[in-house]
């Protein structure tokens, strides 16, 4: 070593670094609110505080009370009723002020707990106040930009072992590199959740969860409520509800357990308890299609409130004794509640708005039932399941026209169990599959014979492994897929021509979801619920695959939304009209950029050969401008290679020599 710095080098000759002395006093807390107490009882009061912030962090061991500091009141001889509590590190003081700020020691003390720059922040408060500068405004760029997408995609989010991905749903036969839109890497704690308009996708965290949107899914808003289960937004994507729980909770929390927040700006609406099971998680409330109001069950009423100003409506709850279960109409400020009765009288299926009644229906001898709302509120099906003896059950169908006039109720007879209901959106069709399982039946129904109002049987199959429905968003199709004990049967159908389009299989598929415009559905195997042959397929309508995936620990896939169509019903009807217009365009777009992925491997051909020729004029180029030292080098005036005469000498040359005896 040249030379000896005792600055740069300790005695062994290792560099030396000078440890930083940390003075942001980060991990301090300031507890206010405490008792004052004379110096006998400081001891006490000191061991309560350490009992309960050393179950959050370790605090420093330092002192007579272990990183705890009272301050004492010397003329009055009591202490002055705040403390200071160090921790080890930061996020442990993080966590205190979460945990207990506002924690109830007693009838008159509720603690006042901040971090120490924080506390030191208001001590300091200026005489003169100084109004705060505005924030900077940040650009969020076009929350929408994916819709204007020119080959009019949809998009998707998987996740799979900690890996979120989010592609573009090409069916040509393109490079994932090219379909691929966004990874990251434990982007998310427990999974993903688009909201209802697809503008931003949710990421749960413990501390809270975040939203991403814009074209490189940037930060679009941060929401801090610890341990998060369900999330759920407003229809209009103008407020968020987020809901928790935990075993032992202070009250605060006990308090926020739900929260409604205002998406845009952050701010937090209100809080409420949660009353729902812990073990079964629930929507706390039910939002009307409009997000204008949202409603629960409570004491035996259903309380609803305004999002005008986030308090009962009318100041009161609407009393409806004994209601059981209620739902907002999809297009209509209506709902329908369910009420059971005593003895053999029960009243099921009330049609609500607000506190007048529309429409009522006595039933008796009722031991359950399932109400189902047509995607549009045209009608509300109330299944109903009657228990005759202990053996017997009947099923029954009141089916309630919602837009008509008094609101008609027909009533539909089934004798055997029900085993799955659906209505067809944006049509007068539904789906029943009825019978004994494994093999039921299926029947397809409508609301309107010859143009009529009328429920009539259209088609009813036979015998089919089937035991849920799911019917393309945009009606027509339907999928009649066998899921779960049936391991994944799958039966393409077209309602209107009542005909099978294909039927294939996906072994132990567990989830099936059509994509927003009914052009392709998904269907995969979740390793939530199936630990072998994870992965997803994509299907076009008719039940043709197009994609095929296989991931080991594959657990979610969510298609994009969209939000409604501007366009008027009328509108969407002259579409239908032009459709073979519209569709021989995209065919032939369809061909062309199938052409083009298979030639791909010619371009790519086409591209190395066309590289390897200007490689090579190059070089031929340099051949003719080294030819003159070439020839001096050899000295000769040609470099024709058969006017030249090769002699091979060879040359020995003795390296060693060694004698041996023999």
């Amino acid at each position: 070593m040249a030379g000896d710095n005792r600055d740069e080098y300790d005695d062994d000759d290792v560099p030396f670094t000078k440890a930083e002395l940390d003075l942001s006093m980060d991990n301090v807390i300031v507890v206010d609110n405490l008792p004052v107490v004379p110096p006998e009882k400081v001891e006490k009061l000191a061991g309560i505080l350490l009992k309960l912030y050393s179950k959050i962090g370790a605090i420093v061991e330092d002192g007579d009370y272990n990183g705890l500091h009272m301050p004492m009141d010397d003329e009055k001889g009591m202490s002055k009723g705040f403390a200071f509590i160090e921790f080890v590190d930061k996020k442990s003081a993080v966590m205190a002020v979460e945990q207990t700020d506002g924690h109830k020691l007693d009838k008159n003390h509720v603690f006042s707990v901040c971090r120490f720059p924080e506390f030191h922040r208001i001590v300091n408060v200026p005489d003169q106040y100084e109004a705060p500068q505005p924030p900077q405004y940040k650009e969020r760029g076009n929350l929408r930009e994916w819709l204007l997408d020119p080959k009019a995609r949809d998009q998707y989010v998987i996740r799979y072992t900690d890996e979120s991905e989010i592609y573009w749903n090409d069916t040509v036969d393109v490079k994932e590199s090219d379909r691929l839109v966004f990874s990251r890497k434990k982007w998310t704690d427990t999974g993903h959740q688009w909201s209802p308009h697809g503008t931003y996708v949710v990421t749960f965290h413990r501390p809270g969860l975040r939203l991403w949107g814009g074209q490189n899914f940037e930060a679009a808003g941060r929401f801090m409520h610890n341990n998060v289960k369900l999330v759920d937004f407003s229809p209009c994507e103008t407020y968020l509800v987020t809901v928790t729980w935990a075993d032992r909770a202070s009250d605060k929390e006990e308090e926020n357990a739900i929260i409604i927040w205002d998406v845009r700006t952050g701010e937090k609406k209100r809080g409420f308890k949660n009353d729902g099971a812990k073990d079964k998680p629930v929507e706390p409330f039910k939002w009307s299609h409009d997000g204008k109001y949202f409603a629960k069950i409570a004491d035996e009423s259903i309380q609803v409130y305004s999002t005008e100003d986030f308090k009962l409506l009318d100041k009161k709850s609407f009393k409806l004794p004994g209601v059981k279960e209620f739902h907002w109409s999809p297009s209509q400020n209506i709902m329908a509640a369910f009420v059971p009765g005593s003895g053999d009288g029960q009243t099921p299926a009330r049609v609500v708005p607000s506190r007048k009644e529309l429409r009522q229906k006595n039933l008796f001898s009722v031991s359950d039932i399932q109400m189902h709302w047509h995607p549009d509120g045209t009608y509300l099906c109330v299944k109903v399941d009657r228990q005759k003896s202990k053996k017997t059950t009947t099923y029954s169908f009141e089916l309630f026209r919602i837009k008509e006039r008094d609101i008609p109720i027909e009533v539909l007879e089934i004798k055997d169990s029900v085993v799955a209901f659906a209505w067809e959106p944006k049509g007068h069709r539904f789906c029943l599959v009825h019978g004994e399982q494994p093999r039921p039946d299926i029947s397809f129904y409508t609301m309107l014979k010859e143009g009529k109002a009328a429920v009539s049987l259209l088609k009813t199959l036979e015998k089919k492994p089937v035991n849920e429905l799911f019917w393309s968003p945009m009606g027509h199709h339907i999928v009649l897929a066998g899921l779960k004990n049936l391991n994944g049967m799958l039966n393409f159908y077209n309602v209107d021509e009542m005909e099978s389009m294909n039927e294939d299989e996906h072994f132990l598929c567990t989830d099936l979801v059509w994509d927003p415009t009914g052009r392709y559905v998904c269907t995969y195997v979740s390793a939530f619920r199936q630990p072998m042959e994870n992965g997803y397929t994509i299907w076009n309508f008719a039940g043709r695959p197009q994609l095929r995936t296989a991931k080991d620990k594959f657990f979610q896939f969510l298609w994009r939304p969209r939000p409604p169509s501007l366009l008027t019903a009328k509108q969407e009807k002259e579409i239908r009209k032009q459709l073979a217009e519209y569709s021989q365009r995209y065919t032939e777009e369809d061909r062309k950029a199938k052409e083009l992925a298979e030639t791909a491997h010619l371009r790519e051909r086409e591209a190395k050969r066309k590289t390897f020729e200007e490689g090579e004029a190059i070089r031929k180029q340099l051949y003719m401008q080294w030819q003159e030292e070439r020839r001096e080098l050899r000295g000769c005036l040609t470099d024709d290679e058969d006017l030249y005469e090769f002699v091979e000498e060879t040359f020995e040359e003795v390296l060693e020599v060694k004698e041996e005896r023999i």
